[in-house]
């Protein structure tokens, strides 16, 4: 059925006459009749009754409009919702952070979207980069920021930023000493706690090691931020982490924090998406404000963040 010849029918019978109809159409009297018999010729039935005073609707014709003109109503606004949707996206996202970025950003994240995009459900679930990968590719989230993911065939990464890596160290008293100068050898002497090996700072950490001929002693193995801190805090061990990570740690006085000499120790922090998932208009415009973030603390907040510039 011809949607057009619809909606001139619905003029037609609103008007009730083909010649006021036509004058607000636009449209020559003669073209107007001819395209509402076509109408009736597809349907099958008399849709108007045409009389003196002008035309009126036939029963068929009556059922026809209280039919079409809801659908011909949502189709005429299909235009507008699209637009407004595109102005403001709506939908659920779900952002895989791990747990030194989501102290970074989530909450900057969290603020942003609600004041942009009122419509738009974000979740926020965090874990450490390997758990994050996991739930990426397993569509559990929607897009994620980790440490030091490569492309790969059912990744796709774009880097954002370099994070410095820094030797946190507890402030109470240890039963180790923990060394005046801070490199990778020194490192190597003093009791670690670390992510497992399955999560990017620690393949990081290995790497580096591996480079610099030491064996990390690593005393405990923890996948969980909140423990990590609690350990080195204890005096049990110490760690490496970005400064994000112990940011309110620091500022309590409970760690300290020394930058690694020799070659610096970093890592790498890249926006990462399904290969194969099409993205759909919320979740990119959740990708373009993480971004948009990162770029901000670059530009104005280096020192605080630890962050720096990386190449492509």
């Amino acid at each position: 059925m011809d949607l057009k010849r619809l909606e001139l029918l619905m003029h037609v019978a609103d008007f009730g006459s083909f010649s006021k109809a036509s004058t607000v159409l636009g449209l020559a009297q003669p073209a107007l009749g001819r395209q509402i018999q076509k109408l009736e010729e597809e349907c099958g039935v008399r849709l108007l009754y045409r009389h003196g005073r002008g035309v009126t609707l036939t029963p068929e014709g009556t059922t026809l409009i209280e039919r079409a003109r809801p659908l011909l109503r949502q189709l005429i606004a299909i235009p507008s919702e699209l637009q407004s949707e595109l102005a403001s996206p709506r939908g659920s996202v779900t952002v895989g952070l791990t747990p030194t970025v989501c102290n970074l950003l989530g909450l900057r994240l969290i603020r942003a979207l609600k004041q942009k995009y009122p419509l738009l459900h974000v979740n926020v679930i965090s874990g450490y980069s390997g758990y994050v990968h996991e739930w990426l590719v397993d569509g559990r989230v929607d897009l994620a920021i980790l440490h030091d993911a490569r492309r790969s065939s059912t990744v796709a990464v774009e880097p954002l930023a370099g994070a410095e890596l820094f030797f946190v160290s507890p402030t109470a008293r240890t039963t180790f000493s923990v060394p005046a100068t801070i490199s990778l050898s020194s490192i190597a002497e003093v009791p670690l706690v670390l992510p497992t090996r399955n999560h990017g700072l620690r393949r990081t950490l290995e790497y580096a090691a591996s480079n610099a001929a030491v064996t990390l002693k690593v005393e405990y193995e923890v996948d969980t931020l909140d423990l990590l801190k609690e350990i080195v805090i204890a005096g049990l061990a110490c760690t490496i982490l970005a400064r994000p990570a112990v940011t309110k740690e620091v500022r309590s006085g409970v760690v300290q924090i020394n930058a690694v000499d020799g070659p610096k120790l970093n890592t790498r922090l890249v926006l990462a998406t399904a290969v194969g998932r099409p993205l759909t208009r919320a979740v990119r415009v959740v990708e373009l404000e993480l971004a948009a973030l990162v770029k901000h603390m670059l530009a104005e907040e280096q020192e605080e963040t630890g962050l720096f510039h990386v190449d492509g």
